[in-house]
């Protein structure tokens, strides 16, 4: 009997409750968006139809004075319906009938909401830290490769021309880049100085575990799509012969660039893979020194975190216009909701939430920052059609606003179903999302 409740206890903590954990978030991101539409609209008197969290049938409502609050089916997004929202009305009370300035508010106030809770999120992660980072140099570790340029006391302004907002900054800048080669601007002695070319060890990262007869698991999303499965046998690296989990990272370290022909025994046959490129990562070789934790540097510090999220969707959208990233590397519902799990499922295991905490603040600020995006079918596409209302002081006809919004969310929900296509298909075939 004790066996088996502590089967199900451990099924528990490591199936349900992460799936649970990944749909609160979710909800409590939707909830969020809304309530700020929800409570802007109310605090300006428009009238408001139905206030729903979720998406499809309906499994729970509740009808108010005047407002429906429901429940509905798939937790993938909510709605407020407005009256005089999507169409002309005669209500005095209609959301098309209100000024401008307070229309612009409602519109934009869900987006507001998420960053205001990325925020919150952010300041709850510096404050459970032992000490609050910054952008100054400690000190390094022995064989630095970086400290040729940079030095101990160094503050760390730019990156690659980008401005560092907090320690964050630091790792993801330069992974972004991943050369090996960074320009740091930095305040030293009290003066800035350009350093071109900062030189850092890179190393191969997270492509997989390892036995000590070279059998293979945990293979990343990146050589999976190659051909390798876990449980392949690496035999021969460069055509050098590798016998032991020691041989073969030696094999692996030796090719400082990172692209191998390898050689693997997959049961009864002998498979050969050519120009295997393998993740790298840039070996952060120096500390950065952390304050005592007082209220003004946590504070200051949380909206260097809130700061350097926003800027990362940008950049990495921008990263996917240049062709950086494909399709393949984008997520949907089914692919984040998989991360969230993921992570969800290690805090259950270890107790550290900080982690997932951490993916919370960026979900929500990026969901926040992305409904901003003057695209149509969105918050940003309105606001947009406000702005120019403003400027030409009449508005757009509304049938020319509706189609053309018609028309994005098409295409919207098309892209979304590319996308969510590509996760059921990681999803199915093993090859995984990161």
């Amino acid at each position: 009997m004790e066996l088996m409740l502590l089967s199900l206890k451990t099924t528990l903590a490591t199936n349900v409750v992460p799936i649970l954990i990944a749909i609160l978030f979710f909800g409590l991101i939707i909830l969020i968006h809304e309530f700020g539409h929800f409570i802007f609209a109310k605090l300006f008197g428009v009238k408001v139809n139905e206030f729903a969290i979720g998406m499809g049938p309906t499994i729970l409502k509740k009808q108010g004075k005047e407002t429906k609050y429901a429940l509905r089916l798939f937790p993938i997004g909510g709605f407020v319906a407005m009256e005089g929202e999507s169409e002309s009305s005669d209500d005095e009370r209609a959301y098309c009938n209100q000024k401008i300035w307070k229309r612009m508010i409602i519109l934009s106030a869900g987006a507001v909401f998420n960053l205001i809770l990325g925020l919150v999120v952010c300041f709850f992660l510096v404050s459970s830290e032992e000490l609050v980072g910054t952008n100054e140099i400690l000190q390094f570790y022995e064989g630095s490769v970086s400290s040729q340029k940079l030095q101990a006391g160094d503050e760390i302004i730019k990156i690659d021309g980008k401005r560092v907002f907090s320690d964050y900054d630091i790792s993801f800048l330069m992974q972004r880049n991943g050369s090996g080669k960074y320009d740091f601007v930095v305040k030293r002695d009290g003066e800035k100085l350009e350093l071109n070319e900062v030189p850092f060890a890179k190393r191969t990262s997270g492509n997989f575990s390892y036995t000590p007869e070279c059998s293979i698991s945990s293979v990343s999303a990146k050589l999976k799509k190659v051909g390798l499965k876990d449980g392949d046998t690496i035999t021969s690296v460069n055509g050098t012969s590798v016998a032991t989990g020691e041989e073969l990272m030696a094999a692996i370290q030796a090719d400082t660039d990172y692209i191998y022909d390898l050689t693997v025994k997959r049961g009864e046959e002998t498979l050969a893979f050519e120009d295997v490129e393998f993740m790298t990562a840039t070996v952060f070789d120096f500390i950065i020194l952390g304050e005592e934790k007082k209220v003004g540097n946590v504070i200051e510090s949380a909206f260097g975190y809130a700061l350097s999220m926003g800027r990362m969707v940008y950049l990495s959208l921008f990263d996917l216009i240049r062709g950086q990233y494909g399709l393949n590397d984008l997520a949907g519902p089914i692919g984040t909701i998989s991360v969230i799990t993921d992570i969800a499922q290690e805090s259950v295991i270890s107790t550290d939430w900080s982690q997932l905490f951490m993916i919370l603040a960026m979900i929500t600020i990026n969901i926040g920052l992305f409904n901003l995006l003057p695209i149509p079918a969105l918050d940003g596409g309105h606001l947009f059609f406000m702005l120019i209302e403003l400027i030409v002081r009449k508005p757009i006809p509304q049938k020319y606003v509706s189609w053309i919004h018609a028309a994005g969310l098409v295409l919207l929900l098309i892209f979304m179903a590319v996308i969510s296509f590509s996760d059921l298909w990681k999803w199915i075939s093993g090859v995984g999302f990161y």
